[in-house]
């Protein structure tokens, strides 16, 4: 009977702990959820920047595909400008 009761108890323990993990991680991607999938870019002038310093999600952006928000917990330094390089919209700071 003693042994029956601490193998449940330790069995409530992990689903317990299992279970919680599971919250945290899925909270966690809430902030990736908010950035859009860039396009890529071919000259300079598709590439803009996109919120100010403070703001989530501010950056370099294909003009075609800035996010839908700045909200957010989190820092970002915005560039001063963008520029093409390798396909992708880098900032130049």
């Amino acid at each position: 009977m003693k042994n029956t009761f601490i193998f449940l108890l330790i069995f409530i323990l992990l689903v317990v702990v299992g279970c919680t993990s599971t919250v945290k991680n899925s909270n966690s991607h809430t902030n990736t959820e908010l950035i859009i999938e860039e396009k890529e870019c071919e000259i300079n002038s598709d590439c803009v920047v996109f919120g100010e310093t403070g703001d989530c999600n501010c950056g370099c952006y294909n003009k075609e595909s800035l996010p839908q928000g700045t909200g957010g917990e989190c820092f970002c330094a915005a560039p001063n400008s963008c520029q093409c390089i390798n396909g992708k919209c880098e900032g130049v700071f």
